[in-house]
């Protein structure tokens, strides 16, 4: 286990969800100095659950990181910033873009401002999504693919990614950008299909509900189980600091033939799975039915088709690669809604 953690100050927004609240466990078991900020907004997975086994370790803040303020307090004390806050709904985004750009860039704004002002200088890990490449261009989708986002959120997530590169080429600051694939596994919300699909569906399969797939379901899919993904966020908060202070490189990931202390990383299988082919593995360990049904319109609309990323970037710089198998992640992720399942609905 890496020492790096042990007695720094990391600020994680949007700490009570999904992959932050995963993230918490691991750095509190390194003694990590941990600050959560959260505002369990209903929709985007805040759950005060996710935190329950470290709630005395850990400072939980009760905010919003568009409160540029509170952004200044918090980010002023850290070391660190592993900025995961957001809204994470594609069909949300195109209802409602206004709430997106709040949330997804005047949010990072607001962030980025604070490491800015901030005498500590923090590094910055960003929580990127394969929104962000959207429909690829080519397959595997590398860092060097050309974005082509299919909804707002996609878009918004990237402009939050460039607001990152500019903050490192202009002000210095350490940015690495994790593009990450579809997590599943624990502390997932699972009170809609908005996001976090296969966790969805494993939700419903738990209580005999019909899992139902949209049109054929043949398009591949890249699953990373969340323990992977944390592993590259603590890899990825060591880089940073490494980066600032020009001890580490990537010219897979930077800015070729710079110095700018700004990285982007894929962080996924990199193995492609047909859709179907998870939801029939996720019916079959719960005995629930499988049902194929039309697409939505809402759906069909910002749908990317097949994706898959290539991580040989991360595995290069930051000594990462997946080591959990979709079906061992599967059978973890069962095993904790059996017993929890109660705590998400």
């Amino acid at each position: 286990m890496s020492e790096y953690y042990k007695k720094r100050s990391v600020l994680v927004t949007g700490g009570a969800g999904f992959v932050g609240s995963n993230l918490i466990h691991r750095l509190v078991r390194q003694e990590a100095l941990v600050t959560v900020v959260d505002n369990f907004h209903p929709d985007y997975g805040g759950n005060e659950y996710n935190l329950e086994r470290v709630k005395d370790q850990i400072r939980l803040v009760r905010g919003d990181v568009t409160d540029r303020d509170l952004m200044r307090e918090l980010v002023g004390q850290a070391d660190i910033v592993f900025h995961i806050a957001a809204q994470c709904s594609h069909v949300d985004s195109m209802i409602d873009p206004w709430l997106d750009i709040d949330y997804n860039c005047r949010g990072t704004l607001s962030v980025l401002e604070a490491v800015r002002q901030s005498p500590k200088r923090p590094v910055v890990v960003y929580a990127g999504t394969r929104a962000m490449i959207g429909a690829p261009l080519q397959l595997p989708a590398t860092e060097s693919t050309l974005p082509n986002p299919t909804d707002i959120y996609g878009v918004n997530k990237l402009a939050a990614e460039l607001y990152g590169s500019v903050f490192a080429r202009v002000h210095q600051v350490p940015f690495v950008s994790l593009r990450l694939t579809n997590c599943f596994g624990p502390y997932h919300q699972m009170k809609s299909g908005k996001y976090g699909i296969l966790n969805w569906f494993i939700s419903l399969a738990l209580q005999d509900k019909p899992v139902k797939v949209f049109g054929t379901g043949e398009q591949l899919r890249d699953y990373l189980y969340i323990d992977d993904a944390v592993e590259a966020f603590l890899k990825a908060g060591e880089f940073a600091s490494k980066m600032g202070s020009g001890q580490a490189q990537s010219t897979r990931a930077q800015l070729a033939g710079t110095k700018i202390p700004f990285a982007v990383f894929n962080i996924s299988s990199g193995k492609g799975i047909r859709f179907v082919d998870c939801a029939k593995k996720v019916v079959a360990k719960a005995g629930s039915l499988l049902e194929m049904v039309p697409w939505p319109p809402e759906r069909a609309s910002i749908e990317t088709g097949d994706f898959v990323a290539d991580c040989q970037a991360a595995n290069e710089a930051l000594n990462w690669k997946p080591s959990v198998e979709f079906g061992e992640g599967l059978d973890r992720t069962f095993e904790f809604y059996r017993e929890n399942l109660n705590h998400y609905l």
